[in-house]
């Protein structure tokens, strides 16, 4: 497949990524810089710890001990990259979201001075930031920590201070672009890619680790909470992240920046967009085709992306796309979504405007202990007029559902699947090629 970055690039964009990747390492072309971006400070996983940068255990295993414990063998494998290297030098530095502004501050600055001394020579930019705010494990400098002490429920007060920080990051690197002069001319999208964690705090925090923690050390800075993917809200929806209701599905996004035109800025949008929307949107502001020719030589589906900006410019007030599949058993269309008969909707209760708080946790009564089970036709929602999804109302729609039913078929045939397991070569050639940090480790 073909990225944004390399598509970006035919368009002579200089480009970079920050952040999260979770898009593949088993090769070098599975890596950002493979996938088109010039430099990328970046894990490769689901998730690593912020001051170790050692591979999170994973919430399943409910897990509560911090991987820089020297009690714990052998030691987890470091999860931090630089372009086409292990981030020797900067592993354990200091809290990882610090290093990323470190490193976005550095590329917008190397930016301004081609840009000052060599005008021909610097092309537009993308810088594409996928911050690790908010997964687990929940860790924030403690002065944002502090800044939520009153909050009793350790997970909720952790994920408190993270978005705070978050908000804080994105301040940060606004006031860059515009100390750079380059805000003018600038699209900032800001979206997030699942609702919010609502589940058991099954795992447990951490929080007699003190103070005084160095900075390649997990221990020591406060609280931190590690697994049950608990501590965020989304009421008013209904459900979180991992559920088919719209607390995990519908998130909040924004575009800002100079380059918007100004009668849209402040305003607010109806129409639905999807992640992918993204793609095709980018690519045709930059002026290149967003046909991917190497995923489509290799039997992949076409790319499912459309444009976006007549909306975002307000040239109209209709989203491009009225369809989004967003799993084999969930279907969006226009106002509708559907379900298939006897399928289990997870996470089927409501937070309320404080959640989770002391009572969830005495009672451990939390959202992921409810569930619904769709009748035999299956369950219909109107989403655009009951965003909560208070009355399910496939008795009073056959002929929709119907319709639904025969989408929902069609749409199913789009999907292409593949297997992952586990490669035993992987941990190995970390350990022996790259002094215990994960990389590419086929086609090397």
């Amino acid at each position: 497949m073909t990225g944004l970055a390399q598509q970006l690039k035919k368009a002579g964009y200089h480009t970079h990524q920050v952040g999260k990747w979770d898009c593949g390492m088993a090769t070098p072309k599975h890596t950002p810089k493979g996938r088109g971006y010039d430099t990328s400070l970046n894990y490769f996983g689901h998730g690593n710890w912020m001051f170790s940068e050692v591979e999170w255990g994973g919430s399943e295993k409910h897990r509560n001990e911090f991987p820089t414990d020297p009690s714990i063998v052998p030691k987890g494998i470091v999860d931090f990259w630089d372009t086409d290297q292990p981030a020797h030098h900067l592993n354990g530095t200091g809290y990882e979201e610090y290093i990323f502004r470190d490193r976005i501050q550095l590329i917008l600055k190397n930016y301004n001075h081609t840009r000052t001394n060599n005008p021909s020579g610097t092309g537009p930019l993308f810088l594409n930031y996928d911050s690790k705010i908010a997964h687990y494990p929940l860790q924030a400098p403690l002065e944002y920590q502090e800044k939520f002490s009153f909050i009793q429920e350790n997970n909720r007060k952790m994920y408190h201070a993270m978005i705070h920080f978050l908000d804080d990051q994105l301040a940060n690197i606004t006031d860059s672009f515009k100390e750079y002069g380059l805000w003018d001319n600038t699209l900032m999208i800001v979206s997030s890619d699942n609702g919010g964690y609502v589940k058991n705090p099954l795992g447990g925090c951490n929080t007699t680790s003190g103070t005084k923690g160095g900075d390649q050390e997990d221990v020591g800075h406060g609280t931190t909470c590690f697994n049950g993917e608990a501590g965020a809200n989304n009421w008013p929806l209904r459900g979180g992240k991992y559920s088919s209701f719209e607390g995990g599905i519908r998130v909040n996004a924004f575009a800002s920046g100079g380059y918007l035109p100004t009668a849209v800025r402040g305003t607010k949008l109806e129409g639905i967009i999807h992640v992918a929307d993204w793609y095709g949107t980018l690519c045709n502001l930059a002026g290149v085709s967003f046909h991917d020719a190497e995923a489509e030589s290799s039997g992949l589906p076409k790319v499912d992306s459309l444009d976006m900006w007549p909306m975002l410019s307000g040239l109209n007030l209709t989203s491009p796309r009225e369809t989004i599949l967003v799993n084999e058993n969930l279907l969006l269309h226009n106002q509708w979504k559907y379900v298939p008969g006897n399928t289990k909707m997870i996470e089927s209760a409501y937070g309320g405007s404080v959640y989770p708080n002391a009572t969830t946790d005495r009672t451990g009564d939390s959202i992921d202990t409810h569930q619904l089970m769709c009748p035999p036709q299956g369950c219909l929602f109107n989403v655009v007029n009951d965003m909560e999804e208070r009355h399910e109302i496939s008795h009073q729609y056959p002929k929709v559902v119907e319709m639904m039913k025969d989408l929902l078929m069609r749409e199913r045939t789009t999907i292409w699947k593949t297997n992952h397991v586990n490669d035993p070569e992987c941990p190995i050639v970390a350990e022996r090629k790259y002094g215990n940090f994960y990389g590419p480790w086929l086609e090397i």
